[in-house]
């Protein structure tokens, strides 16, 4: 049985770089599904698209969304937050912010650089995500002494082993 996070360990995961996955509410009804980089500030999970984006059409026709974190090494870890999202202007420096998390301070300035010239293809804004219920599930207690001790080995070790 997984363990449940208290919200101070599941802050604290939003808070590791991982990717998220957003869930938003198409034109039809069906869920549309999104990988996006994220930081988690002030109880609200913050990203960035483009104004003209499918998701930022999505939420000013639907705010209800889904956000998705997990940890894909096991022991398995996840983060499911259900919510509503608004569309609010860019925020000042989040662009930097989001792409020194993921990538670094010197390759986060050249992927803003890239970005800026090859994909950004309109304004940008802020997708801001405030939870109103958050389900945890941490698989690691159920991961015996061997097993956790095999799976930092696996980490350093050859991966044909």
């Amino acid at each position: 049985m997984p363990k449940r996070l208290g919200r101070r360990e599941w802050e604290r995961f939003l808070r590791g770089r991982r990717v998220a996955v957003l869930g938003t509410i198409g034109k039809d009804g069906a869920p549309v599904l999104t990988p996006i980089w994220y930081v988690y500030r002030d109880g609200c999970l913050l990203m960035r698209t483009g104004k003209d984006s499918v998701k930022a059409r999505n939420i000013q026709r639907d705010p209800r969304v889904t956000v998705c974190v997990q940890d894909e090494r096991p022991p398995y870890a996840s983060i499911t937050a259900y919510g509503r999202a608004a569309i609010e202007p860019e925020r000042e420096g989040l662009a930097s912010d989001i792409a020194r998390r993921y990538l670094g301070r010197i390759a986060g300035a050249a992927y803003l650089r890239v970005a800026a010239e090859n994909v950004q293809q309109s304004e940008e804004v802020t997708i801001a995500v405030t939870p109103e219920r958050v389900l945890t599930q941490d698989f690691s207690a159920d991961t015996p002494a061997y097993g956790r001790a095999w799976l930092v080995l696996k980490r350093i070790l050859p991966p044909w082993l």
